[in-house]
């Protein structure tokens, strides 16, 4: 049907859907915005899955289950930065990080610590002439490396 209005112009009518016609296309609205949260559900899971697998535990876990005897890991425990100031000197800014948190959680995923040890790694060092008298001032940038052993040990297994 087209209307007439006082200018002349030919206008169409808009039809208005029917209640069960609305309702139908609420319900499809409903199901593609309730399918559109679960594949991002699934999609965040799945990021954080791989995260986890890339962490320390998440390899220890890995091990444990492919029937591995042995884990070896890293962690950086400490990281030193070189600072050299003109005229006054050289030192080091440290940041350390605490790793008995991850290694208690590496021995409840089934495995016992056997052995630890720690290399310093030096990245570089940054160096000045002394200011008024002979010599260098030098400070090295680095990191404190923890590398630990572990054996497979059933009785610490905790599942999660």
């Amino acid at each position: 049907m087209t209307a007439v209005t006082p200018g002349g112009i030919g206008m169409a009518f808009i039809s208005k859907k029917s209640p069960d016609q609305q309702a139908q296309a609420a319900a499809e609205k409903e199901r593609k915005r309730q399918e559109a949260e679960e594949k991002q559900q699934a999609e965040r899971l799945e990021r954080d899955r791989r995260a986890f697998l890339s962490t320390p535990v998440g390899q220890a876990r890995q091990c444990f289950e492919q029937g591995d005897l042995v884990y070896q890991c890293s962690m950086d425990v400490m990281s030193q930065q070189a600072v050299i100031v003109a005229m006054v000197g050289s030192t080091t800014t440290k940041q350390t990080t605490d790793p008995l948190v991850v290694l208690n959680a590496v021995c409840r995923e089934g495995w016992e610590l056997v052995n630890g040890s720690f290399v310093f790694v030096e990245q570089g060092q940054q160096s000045r002439d002394k200011f008024m008298s002979s010599g260098q001032n030098v400070a090295i940038k680095g990191e404190t490396v923890g590398y630990y052993l572990f054996k497979r040990c059933e009785a610490n297994r905790r599942e999660s």
